[in-house]
Order: structure tokens, then C-alpha cells, then sequence
């Protein structure tokens, strides 16, 4: 079902496109590049959110993807750019992807090691090891794309 939230929240967002800030679709190509400059593969939920919406935000809650090819020398929203900064920085481990940030200086991330079964878990640069039993946020990316767009939406 994770895809499948991800559409539903996409038929969300253009109804209030009004209040969403997407940078809109990219060439599947590039996420084929992002996952290869990451050395990982994007489950099929996260897969489907870069080549739609590539990155962005509504209702105050902004999505990290993919912006162009250039991963070194770009910023937030870029996923990979952050991702692999915060890999130098923080020791993110090699498995994760930073998709969300959680306002205390935490971030949300996709664990990858199994495209297939890919929660979303909770890293604090500076607190987090590796070897942690990293918190569970969500079951996949779809499901905290929806939940976190509907909460924003209900609360806006």
C-alpha cells in the first residue's frame, strides 16, 4: 500500500495546491543517479515521490529529494546532498537517506537496507551511533508521507 499512499497523497496535494511548493517531476534517470551516488536502492514509495513530485513541501512540512545532478554542490531539500554531508559529519550510517527534518536538529530517514521493508526511523546528528536500535517512526515512506500531509492539513 505504501505507493498507493503516496498517489492518495498526491490527489491531497493537488487539490491544495495552493498551499504545496513541489519542485515537480524528474527524469527517473536521476533517481537511478541519486541511488547510485548513495550506493543504495530507494524503495518503490520513495522511488515514486522523486520521479513525481521530486521535493518540497505543504501545510509547513517539506520533503527532501532530489533537485538535479549535482549532489555536491546544492542544499536542503536535496536528499542526497544531505545525506551524504551528514554521512562526513554525523556518521549517518550508510543505509540511511534523510527525507524529513524534525525541528530539533533530528532527522527522519528511510532505512534501505531492504528496499522491500523500509521503515522510517528517527537520527540525531551527535546522539545517534550506528549501531543503535535506531526508533521506529513509521512502517514505510508512504505511510508517513500521508499521515504527516494529513496531521499538517488538519492542524493548518
Amino acid at each position: 500500500m505504501s505507493v498507493q499512499d503516496v498517489i492518495d497523497t498526491i490527489n491531497v496535494i493537488e487539490r491544495n495546491s495552493e498551499n504545496a511548493d513541489f519542485l515537480g517531476h524528474k527524469d527517473p534517470n536521476l533517481v537511478i543517479a541519486a541511488e547510485k551516488s548513495l550506493n543504495i536502492t530507494f524503495p518503490n514509495s520513495y522511488r515514486y515521490f522523486l520521479t513525481e513530485l521530486g521535493a518540497g513541501g505543504i501545510y509547513g512540512q517539506e520533503f527532501y529529494g532530489v533537485i538535479n545532478n549535482d549532489f555536491i554542490n546544492s542544499g536542503i531539500p536535496d536528499a542526497i546532498w544531505l545525506t551524504l554531508k551528514e554521512r562526513k559529519e554525523s556518521n549517518l550510517p550508510e543505509y540511511l537517506v534523510l527525507i524529513y527534518f524534525g525541528g530539533d536538529g533530528d532527522y527522519y530517514a528511510i532505512d534501505c537496507r531492504d528496499p522491500n521493508n523500509a521503515p522510517i526511523v528517527y537520527w540525531e546528528p551527535g546522539a545517534s551511533q550506528e549501531n543503535d536500535k535506531l526508533h521506529k517512526i513509521a512502517d514505510d515512506f508512504g505511510a508517513f508521507f500521508k499521515e504527516t500531509i494529513l496531521n499538517a492539513k488538519e492542524n493548518w
